[in-house]
């Protein structure tokens, strides 16, 4: 079931960091957790065994996962279809998500029999990217995007992976036309959210170039097929102009372009897959307002972010920190009262004054009956930084945000 998040920042739960965490920024790997969304019929076949022939063609192999990988793994974000655009009253960002680099990695947070990571890496696997979003009544858009060895194996993959989908979720789903995308999905309907509302549950595959794209949603009964046609529709029509990295020439992508990561307070914990270089549109994957923050961030010439996300096991903290740069200081300025003032109103913060910086803006928000999370930011000439910290007891705790905010500002202060 794709778990909501009301913040921004993806690794600010400590579900995310036990499900996706990385160790390193030199892998994009996950760990096993099937998706399924609420009141839907999950993927939860079994089989191991993969319906399709080995290729007959010359398959790419995919370069040895590595910083490169998550480098093209963002540049595909950035195409990535926002749910949202489809379904505006999906607000709420949940999960799967983020980047991925293997076939295996994808399978085991999105359908965790084995089946699809084996099509995946059989073609060429080389990156992808997902989103999720989802209503007040928990009926979630999936969205994901992946790079595979040509054009070929793209369509190659979205057969097989479209004849696999029948059989998740066993007799329930059936094969649906999808003639304006040019493939058969499967459907299961009979279905109900959390509002008691009837629901279908509909899923396809569809290649585009060396791309491959994949949706999983619900919808209302009846309207869930046409849906997922336009998500689909959108997603081909934002990567079309997308040009994949030769697979020989992904090692060497620039993994900190703008060299904004020695600016990027290294937190405490295990860095995960999410730790990198964005640009805009790769960094609107993050957001908890793509249009709202889109805006804000365009108006004052936004050149770029570094992301860097943790987690600290001995803890049971999550831990982040966004660092962007303009090109003046006025127009961090900007950014930093709009920020404090989404997070005020837009967001659902509640303002507190951090004893080591006071006059720092900085929220927290109650995550759980029992978590809380704080948010602060500082900002000096071109660079503007938040501090994430998730999984406190208390909201007033601000023993690490006391620490790790005035070590942030010493950073970007010269």
């Amino acid at each position: 079931m794709p778990t909501a998040r009301r913040h921004r920042r993806p690794a600010a739960t400590a579900l995310l960091a036990a499900l996706l965490l990385a160790g390193c920024t030199s892998t994009v790997e996950g760990t096993a957790s099937p998706a399924a969304t609420s009141g839907s019929s999950a993927p939860t076949s079994t089989s191991a065994s993969s319906s399709a022939p080995a290729p007959t063609g010359q398959v790419t192999p995919a370069p040895e996962v590595g910083p490169g990988t998550g480098a093209e793994a963002r540049r595909i974000a950035a195409v990535t279809s926002l749910p949202v655009t489809v379904s505006p009253e999906r607000t709420d960002s949940c999960f799967p998500s983020g980047p991925f680099g293997t076939g295996n990695s994808i399978d085991g947070i999105y359908f965790g029999d084995g089946r699809a990571g084996q099509e995946l890496d059989r073609w060429g696997l080389v990156a992808g990217w997902g989103n999720c979003s989802q209503d007040t009544a928990d009926n979630a858009t999936l969205v994901l995007l992946t790079e595979v060895s040509d054009p070929e194996s793209a369509v190659a993959a979205a057969d097989a992976l479209n004849e696999i989908s029948l059989d998740f979720g066993g007799a329930e789903y059936e094969s649906v036309d999808l003639p304006e995308l040019g493939v058969s999905g499967a459907i299961a309907t009979g279905g109900s959210d959390s509002a008691g509302a009837p629901t279908d549950t509909v899923q396809a595959w569809v290649a585009t170039g060396r791309m491959l794209a994949y949706s999983y949603l619900d919808g209302p009964a009846g309207s869930a097929r046409d849906l997922l046609v336009r998500q689909l529709q959108d997603q081909i029509s934002l990567v079309a102009g997308f040009q994949p990295t030769p697979q020989d020439q992904v090692p060497d992508l620039p993994v900190d372009p703008l060299g904004l990561a020695g600016f990027a307070l290294t937190t405490p914990g295990d860095q995960t897959r999410f730790t990198g270089s964005y640009d805009l549109e790769g960094y609107l994957r993050l957001a908890i307002d793509p249009t709202v923050e889109r805006q804000l961030l365009s108006a004052n010439g936004f050149a770029g972010a570094y992301y860097r996300t943790s987690y600290d096991e001995a803890a049971s903290l999550d831990y982040a920190v966004s660092l962007y740069t303009f090109p003046t200081s006025a127009q961090t300025n900007a950014v930093y009262t709009g920020f404090a003032q989404l997070e005020a109103t837009a967001f659902g913060g509640t303002p507190f004054a951090l004893p080591a910086i006071p006059e720092a803006p900085c929220f927290s928000f109650q995550s759980s009956s029992e978590s809380f999370y704080q948010r602060c930011y500082v900002g000096y000439g071109s660079y503007l930084a938040s501090i994430d910290v998730q999984g406190l007891a208390a909201a007033d705790d601000y023993t690490q945000m006391n620490a790790l905010l005035p070590q942030q500002r010493d950073l970007i202060d010269g």
